[in-house]
C-alpha cells in the first residue's frame, strides 16, 4: 500500500479544530453527496477492538482524493491482480484507492452523513458504528437539491452514463444498478416525487453467488433531443460541484452542449 497524501495521527486537539471548522463549512448538500457515495461505494464497519471505521475504496481516484482533501484523511493506493464478480469471472490488474477515516473523526462523518443514507444494509452498517440507529431523513423533508447531489454520486458509484447518436437525433442515458431492488425503488421515488423525472426500472439479470442466486436490477433515465423531458435533471448534474468524477460528467455535458 502506497500512501499518496499524508495526513497527520487524529488529536484531540486537531479535532475540536477540525470538527468547529467542517461544522461552518458543510452543508445539508456536501452530505447528501456523501451520503450517494456512501450507499454505493463506501463502506462502514467495526474492528475487534469495536472501533468505527468508515472511509472509500475505487478505482477512480478523483472522488477518493476529494474526500481525503475534504476530510483531512490520508489517501492510499495499491495494484494488484483481481477477478471481476459473477457472471463474467475475468482475470486483470487493477490500481485500488482507498481512504479509511477511524476514531472519533468517523463516528462524526457517520452521524452527520446517516439521515442521507437510503440502503437499509448501509444504515445497518453504519449503526454499527455509531452503536444505535439515528433518525433518517423522511424522504417528504428531501429538498430538489439534496436529491441531485445524491443522485449524482450513487451515478458514478454503481452508475453509467451513456451518449449515443442515431440518424435523427442524440441521446443521453443513465442507469443506476443495485441487487437491492428496495434501495432501487427508494430512489426511483425520490426522482419522481421531487424532481418530476421520468425513470424505468427493470431486472437486467439473475446470477449465481455464494450466498444463491441473485438479481441484478437497473433504474434508467433517459433523455433526447427529440424527447428532453427529463433535459432539467442533466443540466442540473453538469452544474459546478455537484458531479465528482469528471468522466462522467463530461458525457453530461458533451449532450447538453451539442
Amino acid at each position: 500500500m502506497s500512501v499518496l497524501i499524508k495526513y497527520p495521527k487524529q488529536t484531540k486537539e486537531r479535532n475540536k479544530k477540525f470538527f468547529e471548522k467542517k461544522n461552518r463549512e458543510l452543508t445539508n448538500l456536501d452530505w447528501a453527496k456523501w451520503g450517494g457515495w456512501d450507499d454505493t461505494d463506501g463502506w462502514f464497519t467495526v474492528t475487534p477492538r469495536l472501533h468505527g471505521k468508515t472511509g472509500l475504496y475505487l478505482k477512480d481516484r478523483q472522488p477518493v482524493e476529494l474526500f481525503a482533501r475534504t476530510f483531512e484523511t490520508s489517501l492510499c493506493c495499491r495494484t494488484f491482480k483481481t477477478i471481476t464478480p459473477e457472471p463474467y469471472r475475468k482475470e486483470y490488474t487493477i490500481t485500488v484507492y482507498r481512504v479509511d477515516m477511524c476514531g472519533k473523526k468517523a463516528i462524526w462523518f457517520t452521524k452527520n452523513v446517516y439521515p442521507y443514507l437510503i440502503k437499509q444494509a448501509k444504515k445497518d452498517y453504519a449503526a454499527k458504528v455509531l452503536g444505535y440507529h439515528p433518525e433518517s431523513k423522511d424522504f417528504t423533508d428531501w429538498t430538489p437539491a439534496e436529491v441531485i447531489n445524491y443522485i449524482a454520486t450513487a451515478l458514478e458509484g454503481d452508475g453509467s452514463v451513456t451518449v449515443r447518436s442515431a440518424k435523427k437525433t442524440k441521446y443521453l442515458s443513465s442507469q443506476l444498478k443495485s441487487s437491492d431492488v428496495q434501495y432501487l425503488s427508494d430512489v426511483k421515488y425520490l426522482l419522481e416525487t421531487k424532481l418530476g423525472l421520468v425513470s424505468k426500472m427493470r431486472e437486467i439479470i439473475t446470477y449465481q453467488t455464494q450466498e444463491g442466486i441473485k438479481t441484478k436490477y437497473e433504474l434508467r433515465i433517459d433523455c433526447s433531443r427529440q424527447n428532453p423531458e427529463n433535459l432539467g435533471f442533466f443540466q442540473s448534474l453538469a452544474k459546478d460541484g455537484v458531479m465528482t468524477l469528471d468522466r462522467k460528467k463530461q458525457k453530461v455535458q458533451e449532450f447538453i452542449n451539442q
